[in-house]
């Protein structure tokens, strides 16, 4: 990744504006390899290796607006499971967990948003287009912000989404490892958020191969029957999500029980209610599987976690202030 005025760069080597032009408005400052840049200055080699392979690592994480100003939740979390993946795929990074996390305020401070959705990101850049990329391209390190609302809709998360089980299996973990956040892995999501999208549903649910439920396209999946709350674990070929471990803990703070352990579609299709987690989705109830209505109570338990998660993250909890790193 280059910078436009930075050495000497021949135009055709760069993605320049012959490529379709984005329909989204973006954050102007961009975090990269240690420096804030504009958004505009920055240029991609078309032979970047993760271009071509999806050979990257990355996160999405939130910043909240709070009573004491914007406040991102959970960073250091996120920031050690960026390293964690980086150092998988041996991606070197450069920058320490603080570096980045500092890196992280200063570039949601410079750009002035306060809900924002925060994506680190490191892959390797323009180099060979063997498979061993670690001894041979540069690894580019970018922080990014944007405003983002409600993921999957304001109605959503009030009234819950409309989800279908997808035909597509999760990867394995004897295939890929879950607990990394890939950049690559996600064409497994995107195939199964586009059928569902095709289906009219705002979501699917991936099964693994031996037909217990993995995961949804970007979130984990709980359910509750008869007041027990239910999540599957590492053995379910999940990405353990962070925000799903702090509705676990949230759970516990309202004494709410709750186990982890697998379970098949038809326990989803019996159960009293079932929602989604996600940095992005937060905590957004499912209103249909396959057309099948399920019931979104105002008083139940998926409604008394939301309301606690948003406590939490809006700075209004002093239990879990630790959790908020202020910008």
């Amino acid at each position: 990744m280059q910078r436009t005025g930075e050495g000497t760069v021949a135009a055709e080597t760069l993605l320049t504006s012959r490529l379709h032009p984005g329909s989204e408005q973006h954050a102007p400052w961009v975090w990269v390899n240690g420096d804030l840049v504009r958004s505009e200055s920055l240029r991609m080699h078309y032979f970047t290796h993760a271009l071509h392979y999806g050979s990257g690592v990355f996160e999405g994480i939130r910043c909240y607006e709070t009573a004491a100003g914007p406040a991102v939740f959970r960073l250091r979390d996120h920031v050690d499971r960026l390293l964690a993946s980086a150092r998988v795929y041996g991606l070197s990074v450069g920058h320490s967990a603080a570096d980045l996390c500092a890196a992280t305020l200063e570039t949601v401070r410079r750009n002035g948003i306060g809900n924002a959705y925060i994506r680190p990101l490191a892959f390797f850049g323009e180099g060979s287009i063997h498979l061993t990329p670690s001894g041979r391209c540069p690894t580019e390190v970018l922080i990014a912000v944007r405003p983002l609302g409600a993921y999957l809709g304001d109605e959503g998360v009030a009234r819950g989404v409309r989800v279908v089980l997808s035909s597509w299996r999760k990867f394995d973990r004897s295939m890929l490892p879950p607990s990394v956040k890939g950049c690559g892995h996600y064409m497994n999501s995107i195939l199964a958020a586009q059928e569902a999208a095709a289906r009219g549903a705002a979501e699917a649910i991936l099964l693994n191969a031996d037909g217990t439920v993995a995961e949804a396209t970007g979130e984990n999946v709980f359910f509750a029957t008869r007041g027990l709350l239910v999540t599957n674990g590492d053995s379910s070929n999940i990405l353990p999500g962070i925000t799903r471990d702090s509705v676990l803990t949230l759970a516990a703070d309202l004494g709410i029980p709750a186990v982890v352990r697998p379970f098949g579609p038809e326990e989803l299709f019996a159960a009293d209610e079932v929602f989604l987690t996600g940095t992005a989705a937060e905590v957004t109830p499912v209103a249909a599987l396959d057309d099948r209505p399920i019931a979104c109570v105002e008083s139940g338990v998926t409604a008394r976690l939301q309301r606690a998660f948003f406590d939490c993250v809006r700075g209004r909890d002093p239990r879990h202030m630790r959790w908020l790193s202020h910008a």
